[in-house]
């Protein structure tokens, strides 16, 4: 065998590069995180885009189905009669002039569980309804599913909030707001703040969302109280003039 084919011979296993495994473990790490972290994007970007589609859909079918049902005009006279909610059903449609487009005509349905709130904005079954004596309760959503109330950090003071029935119009002014633990009910008694067997003297409204945004460990609560009333056939209530005009 000459020297040329001594170089050019095969030889037997070469020892392995120091820092070739490392390199390929970190490698498969790498690339898990980057899956889960394009796993998680698409998963936030369903949470905070897709879901509001879906719920500006079923807001607006929500909304015709009360619309048709109610009829274009009412000829009541009387005091508004009062609504008795069904499960899951819309009886309303809730108006906050200062949040805007966000929280204009939101249906308001019967329950706070995730399919009712996917619909609207809920209202705390056992709790007093539009008009009534009593605490009026209504949650909505901040972040996903139409976010009804995403800057309800924002309203302030005699702001109002105006809810609209089959016969009627209730317009509530805010009064103050508090931000309270997820666990604390007391908000949902007859008076919020006074013993669960106070006797309700006034028509309340107490309106809460998740805090803080993107979290669900708190709630920001306002409350307030009823105004005026008065039947359909009476008018609309300014403020709705007013944006409908503008």
């Amino acid at each position: 065998m000459t020297a040329t084919s001594e170089m050019n011979a095969p030889t037997g296993p070469q020892p392995r590069p120091k820092g070739r495994r490392r390199i390929s473990v970190f490698g498969v790490l790498g690339e898990i995180l980057i899956t889960v972290g394009v796993v998680i994007l698409l998963f936030v970007a369903w949470q905070l885009w897709w879901t509001d589609i879906i719920a500006k859909q079923a807001y607006n079918e929500q909304r015709t189905e009360l619309q048709q049902e109610w009829g274009l005009a009412d000829d009541f006279t009387g005091a508004p009669k009062p609504v008795e909610p069904k499960y899951g059903e819309a009886f309303g449609l809730i108006y906050i002039p200062a949040l805007g487009d966000k929280a204009w005509g939101i249906p308001v349905v019967e329950g706070t569980e995730r399919e009712p709130l996917m619909k609207g904005m809920g209202h705390h079954p056992g709790t007093a309804v539009p008009g009534e004596v009593g605490n009026f309760t209504v949650a909505g959503h901040r972040t996903t599913y139409g976010a009804p109330l995403h800057n309800i950090e924002t309203l302030k003071p005699g702001d109002e909030v105006i809810i609209e029935t089959k016969h009627g119009w209730y317009v509530y002014e805010l009064d103050s707001d508090e931000i309270i633990e997820a666990w604390e009910g007391w908000v949902l008694d007859p008076v919020p703040g006074l013993p669960v067997d106070e006797k309700p003297q006034e028509a309340l409204l107490t309106l809460y969302s998740c805090h803080p945004k993107f979290s669900a460990a708190q709630r920001y609560v306002w409350f307030g109280e009823l105004i005026d009333e008065y039947p359909k056939s009476a008018g609309t209530p300014p403020a709705i003039e007013a944006r409908e005009a503008a």
